[in-house]
């Protein structure tokens, strides 16, 4: 075992450290070139592929146990599904990324129902699983969605920014997203939001940072952490993967929105350095254990300090 492997979980057990989850969302060139508007003719997702063979050796040098978003339909590409169930086996959770990548607020309740129960189904069926979290594409969430979210069956949903945009279509001030909180009267269903970025206009996540410099995370990272707000430390297998080759990728576009300007080494090597300035100021835990703290009241701002969201 590495010092890193042996000295993380020393770090992360010190009880005034807030926690933070690791995330990752799973979209694929496929699933990106379509968002898009183009067409991915290759027979393998290379991006997939790499994405998530990277993304879970630099959890375990890392002793990390992250929460996989999946597109249900991945499933159907036997490749995917083989790299999926050993993500699985090591220890990762896997949860519900939609059934098939649309905007969720432009789709009518039951193309929505389709899109969770559906994906939640497929993902529990293909590979024995129970799937608990969702996080909706583009993190097109509304309050329709997060409803049906709880009638499926799902224990958490992590899609909600702190914008304006997002609060609108939740019905909710964008001061509710700060913390975790129970937005459903008389349910336990937990809303998982994304960190604050303000007055950034761009989150610091790990895939803005590879963009527009580690500089961005440092502030951001630093500035969150004084909340005392547990963090969502969301990668995208972008962030991972491996560039894609010249040949399937045209004009600069397909380059930026799949990180292929930049190599793999020198990806893993500043999310590396992300991910060691997140255990500076964050105790490293499972989503499961998130949600176990949030419902003992461990992991919840102070009585004196409560925010009106998380008020009982």
């Amino acid at each position: 075992m590495s010092d890193r492997q042996r000295a993380a979980p020393e770090a992360e057990s010190l009880p005034n450290l807030p926690p933070a989850v690791i995330h990752v969302d799973c979209d694929g060139a496929t699933d990106i070139y379509r968002m898009h508007g183009w067409r991915y003719s290759q027979p393998e997702d290379h991006l997939f592929a790499s994405g998530m063979r990277n993304a879970l050796e630099f959890f375990q040098r890392n002793t990390v146990r992250a929460t996989l978003f999946v597109i249900a339909s991945s499933l159907d590409d036997p490749r995917k599904r083989a790299l999926l169930q050993d993500a699985h086996l090591r220890g990762h959770e896997l949860a519900s990324h939609s059934f098939s990548h649309p905007l969720l607020y432009r789709l009518t309740r039951e193309e929505k129902r389709h899109q969770l129960a559906d994906s939640r189904e497929k993902m529990e069926a293909a590979l024995g699983i129970s799937v608990r979290g969702f996080r909706a594409p583009g993190y097109s969430i509304d309050q329709e969605s997060v409803e049906l979210l709880a009638q499926c069956g799902y224990t958490y949903d992590s899609s909600a920014v702190p914008n304006k945009i997002i609060a609108g279509r939740l019905n909710r001030p964008l001061e509710d997203f700060l913390w975790p909180a129970q937005p459903l009267a008389g349910s336990k269903f937990w809303e998982l939001p994304l960190p604050d970025y303000r007055p950034s206009p761009v989150p610091f996540s790990p895939s803005y940072a590879l963009l527009l410099g580690l500089p961005l995370f440092r502030w951001g990272l630093e500035r969150f952490s004084r909340s005392g707000a547990p963090l969502v430390l969301l990668f995208h297998f972008t962030d991972l993967a491996d560039p894609l080759p010249a040949s399937e990728l045209r004009g600069w576009k397909q380059r930026i929105f799949t990180l292929s300007h930049l190599g793999k080494e020198s990806k893993l090597r500043r999310c590396q350095i992300m991910l060691d300035l997140v255990r500076k100021h964050f105790r490293i835990i499972s989503t499961d254990q998130l949600l176990e703290e949030l419902n003992s009241g461990r992991a919840l701002p102070a009585p004196g300090n409560r925010h009106p969201a998380t008020k009982a």
